[in-house]
Formats: structure tokens, sequence, C-alpha cells
């Protein structure tokens, strides 16, 4: 269980509950960079992500064990339909909330999800160095710990040729390193990280953030914030993952992020970059989605707020339009 720690942002409630009259959303937990929160309060989180391995799964899937691995196992499971679509954000949204409510409600976590700030990390200084002690995020005892050990890159396992991995063994530090934690969703494995220092530092600059906020209409903003499949673009959404998991890493495989416990505070991030692009305007941009249905069909038919998204057993289907905004009651939560 998570530490009880008392604090006026412990309160509230994440997500609500399906239903055709969303309740109120009262007092909602507000989520904090990673740095902003306690020692204890890193702790407490950390406790409650590690409670998740011991909870058991409630999914059908093969191989989940417990409440940590349903996530990995939804994710996986809708990966070809979830990306380089219109609602990719949103989508995500509602798993991140779904994730938290979880943490909340099963493991008694009074805190909201935190969020990690790569921009803040991210330097041009020296793209080629990503070291574990460089940021409070990878600190071993009130971190995630760091790097994984170094394994042979090579074409087999390297197919779209990725330069400059570091690691891509498993993570020798911190509370999800060998031996203290697993994940068994689609196989049993280690924690793997493949640190790509030059990745993380060159797509994860502000400047690249700061692109995606000019973006006018949802549209064009959804494709800026995913990016296209190209190692020659910077993208902020690629800085958080193929940064920290490259090619060996579980962040860095699109089926099975989640099994990265960092993934959830790098999906929160980037939704706290759309709330702040969504406030650029907000009450237009409540109601504004776009982009394809299917991935890649730019031009082709575009997403409308009754599109409904599914995170299967996890929760129930929702519809775009109850995912706009982070305090409109089916969401209960700010920043």
């Amino acid at each position: 269980m998570g530490a009880q720690i008392n604090d006026e942002a412990f309160e509230g409630f994440s997500v609500a509950a399906p239903s055709t009259r969303p309740p109120k959303c009262s007092n909602p937990p507000k989520r904090k960079e990673w740095r902003q929160l306690s020692k204890p309060q890193r702790l407490a989180y950390l406790d409650a992500v590690k409670c998740l391995t011991t909870t058991k799964s409630i999914t059908s899937f093969n191989n989940t064990l417990n409440r940590f691995d349903d996530f990995q196992a939804v994710h996986n499971s809708q990966t070809d339909q979830i990306h380089f679509v219109g609602f990719f954000i949103l989508w995500h949204r509602y798993f991140v909330a779904t994730y938290e409510k979880a943490l909340r409600e099963e493991c008694g976590y009074r805190g909201a999800q935190p969020y990690w700030n790569v921009s803040q990390d991210a330097t041009l200084t020296d793209i080629n160095t990503l070291r574990s002690f460089d940021t409070e995020i990878f600190d071993p005892r009130y971190g995630f710990g760091g790097n994984g050990e170094y394994a042979e890159h090579t074409p087999a396992n390297n197919p779209l040729n990725i330069s400059g991995g570091t690691g891509g063994g498993c993570v020798q530090d911190g509370p999800f390193r060998e031996g203290h934690f697993v994940t068994n969703f689609p196989t049993r494995s280690c924690l793997k990280r493949d640190f790509i220092p030059w990745i993380f530092n060159t797509f994860g600059q502000q400047s690249v953030v700061d692109s995606v906020q000019s973006q006018p209409d949802y549209a064009t903003w959804a494709l800026a914030i995913e990016g296209i499949p190209s190692f020659d673009v910077p993208n902020i959404h690629a800085s958080g993952h193929f940064g920290v998991g490259g090619v060996l890493g579980q962040a860095g495989n699109a089926y099975n992020s989640p099994g990265e416990p960092l993934f959830y505070l790098h999906h929160g991030n980037l939704d706290r970059i759309f709330w702040e692009w969504q406030q650029q305007d907000l009450a237009t941009r409540l109601r504004q989605v776009g982009g394809p249905v299917a991935p890649f069909d730019y031009g082709g038919v575009n997403v409308t707020l009754d599109f409904e998204v599914d995170i299967g057993e996890l929760s129930g289907r929702v519809p775009l339009s109850q995912l706009m905004d982070i305090k409109g009651g089916f969401l209960c939560y700010e920043y």
C-alpha cells in the first residue's frame, strides 16, 4: 500500500464510472510534475504502482496475473488501432485516468497521477549523454531507477537500425530493478531500458513542444503531437518512448510500452500539453476533434465527438465528447 499522506492535493477522485449524466467534478486532484512531489509523496506513488503488481488481474488475457499486467495487455491488444489516428491523445487520456483510478481505489494511493516533463531534462549541450543521475526521475531511491545493463545491438534485434543504444538489458537499480519487478504479458520479463541520448535530448526539446502548441486546430495538433513514424523528424511523443526504451526496452515497443512504469508519467505529460493547448481557446477546443478513424488514413473518415473509444475490460466504452474536459465530470482532475 502507498503511504498515507495528508496533503490537499491528495483529495478528490480521478475518473467516474460511465453514465449518461456525468456527476459534477468537485475538488479535482491536481496532477504535478514528478519534481514537485515531496519525497514521501514519490514513495507513496511508487508503492502504489508496486501494489498493482500484487493485485489480482481482472482481464481475460493469457498471462495477465495482476492489475499492472491488465493495462499492458489492453494497450497491446489495441495498438494497431489507437496510434496515428485522430483519437490517439483521447484514448490515452482515458487509459491513464483509468490507471490513476486503479492506483487510488485499489491500492490506497491518495494522490493524482504525476507527470514527467521530459523537456526539463532534454539538453542540446551534450546530445550523446543521458545518465541515470542527471535527473530526479531516474533516482534509485525516490525515482524509477536508471538504465538497463548493456546488451549487444544486432541487425536481428535492431531491424530499424537505430543508433546510439546504451543499455538494453534489465534495469539494475531502483524499485523496478531486476529481481524486484517483472511484467508477465505477453511473456514474463524483467523491466528493460535502453537509453538513446540523442533521441531523448533532441526530440524532447521545449521547442518541439512549442511547435505542437502553435497548431491552429485539433486535427493538425493531433498529427503534430504523435508525429510520423520517422527518426528524422523530432517528436515529443517519441522522446520518452525511444529515449528511455530505445531498441530493446519496453518503452520503445509500441505494443508493450505500458510495461514501463514511466509510460504513465510520459503520457500524463502529453495529456498536460494537450490540456494547455485546449485552454488557448477552451470554448472552441472542448468541442473540436478531427483526424482519421483508421491509422494513417489522412483524407479519409474523420473522428467526431460521437466516436466511441473502448479500453476493454478496464472500463466501458465512451464517446470522445466525454473525454474533452478533464474537469467535466466523467473525468475529474487538473494540472
